[in-house]
């Protein structure tokens, strides 16, 4: 039986809107998680691939993308998709891998690792009612906010115009996105009504025409780009199943649910409500089988975008029809490479402008999740500055781990990974009484935020 606040979720989110404001919202969603478009470049240009097929890649992920949202927004049957409004893009957390396997194997192997990864941990996810007896409030909290602290640097870069580039650092980087930035605090502050909601979407707006006339915009991509592409399963060919490769990808993709089990505290933490540990786990498992299908559409796994979740705050528009809205122009778009060019020539300034105040609302999720924490109890305290400092001091110190075998050393200089295993490592030892006693009255529908912590 589901507890009253479980039950509230779903209403949540059930608002109706008109199309004329569903398109702009979901292309508002669809301009933020440019980003995670990034990915397959990165990971195509560091395997060698051609230019052909690195669109190819890109459209892949285009159209991987749209199918994981549904999923996750619509559900397949009763236990997969979690049915709640997340916006799914490009794991930045199992790139490195990727590029391992996929230097070392080839593209059939590297898609073999997503597939059979996938099949893994839609395997786990039956057993993730009891594992998420490990993640209190003090731990995702501490996940939560060491993750938008790590991601911070990642806006910064964006903001000076992509570490590499030849303007990097350049004042008129700085100007337009700082300009972004203040056209969406202004409309989150002034705004009414569209202006309001519509902020993010406006500031990439105007600093995009602001980049346009300072000459900021490489046009090119998008006069080379075709008009017409169709996405087919296996392109780069069959896949390959290493047993090497499937185990070094299941490694990070379980740090990856990691960090999609921490959205669920997000958006509980956003907007008031209270998921059961049941949506949680259905998530979860719609999360996995959205990696399979993009093994074998040669995309790469997916992860809850926590930044769109900050857009759905800063907006104000909670409708799980705006994601679904997302994911539909997704799938468009992966057919129609010379849009995509369109969208990914928005300079890097302009995104860095957005993501500073887009992560900076993930960063205020994990401390107010810890601002419910009882410091004075169970060991709390040493449980969160510990943690924490472990993962900053990782993220940012990963030469410290070049000795270590190159699985250990991609590991651990993730600060992620690192603040995770000290967090939940050190509320197991410390709390296991409470863990246990907790764990003897638990039911698949206990709301994740009631959780001991």
């Amino acid at each position: 039986m589901k507890t009253e606040k479980a039950k509230i979720v779903n209403g949540v989110f059930d608002e109706k809107l008109p199309l004329a404001k569903l398109l702009p919202l979901g292309f508002q969603h669809l301009m933020t998680m440019v980003g995670s478009f990034i990915v397959p470049v990165i990971i195509g240009t560091a395997i060698g691939l051609d230019a052909k097929s690195l669109a190819y890649l890109v459209s892949a992920v285009l159209f991987t993308s749209g199918v994981a949202i549904l999923i996750q927004v619509i559900g397949v049957s009763k236990g997969i998709g979690s049915r709640l409004p997340f916006v799914m893009g490009s794991s930045f957390i199992t790139l490195g891998p990727m590029i391992l396997i996929g230097k070392q194997y080839g593209m059939p192997t590297l898609f073999g690792s997503i597939i059979g990864s996938g099949i893994i941990i839609i395997l786990l996810s039956f057993f993730l009612d009891k594992l998420l007896l490990l993640f209190p409030k003090v731990v995702t909290g501490t996940f939560i906010t060491i993750m938008g602290i790590t991601l911070a640097p990642v806006a910064f870069e964006e903001l000076a115009g992509g570490h590499g580039s030849e303007n990097y650092g350049s004042p008129e980087n700085y100007i337009v996105g700082l300009i972004v930035l203040a056209i969406i605090v202004l409309l989150h502050k002034f705004g009414r009504g569209f202006m309001k909601t519509m902020s993010i979407l406006i500031g990439l707006f105007v600093g995009t025409v602001i980049a346009g006339f300072l000459g900021m915009i490489d046009f090119q991509p998008i006069a080379n780009a075709s008009w017409g592409q169709v996405v087919t399963p296996f392109y780069f060919g069959t896949p390959v199943f290493d047993l090497t490769a499937i185990f070094t990808m299941t490694v990070f993709c379980i740090i990856n649910l990691i960090q999609c089990f921490g959205s669920f505290s997000i958006i509980d933490e956003t907007f008031g409500t209270q998921t059961s540990t049941k949506t949680v786990v259905r998530g979860l498992r719609g999360q996995a089988v959205a990696q399979v299908v993009s093994g074998a559409f040669n995309s790469v796994p997916h992860a809850f975008l926590n930044e769109n979740i900050g857009v759905m705050a800063l907006s104000g528009a909670k409708s799980r029809l705006v994601p679904i809205t997302t994911g539909v122009m997704l799938i468009v778009l992966s057919f129609l490479p010379k849009f995509s060019a369109v969208i990914t020539a928005i300079p890097q300034s302009v995104r860095g402008g957005a993501m500073l105040a887009i992560f900076g609302m993930v960063i205020a999720a994990g401390i107010s999740i810890l601002s419910k924490v009882n410091f004075s109890e169970n060991y709390n305290s040493i449980i969160i500055g510990t943690s924490a400092a472990i993962g900053v001091g990782s993220q940012y110190t990963a030469d410290a781990f070049t000795k270590m075998p190159w699985m250990l050393e991609m590991l651990f200089s993730n600060g992620l990974f690192s603040a995770s295993v000290a967090a939940v490592l050190m509320n197991l030892v410390l709390n296991f009484k409470t863990i246990v006693k907790f764990k003897s009255s638990d039911t698949k529908e206990t709301p994740i935020a009631s959780e001991a912590s």
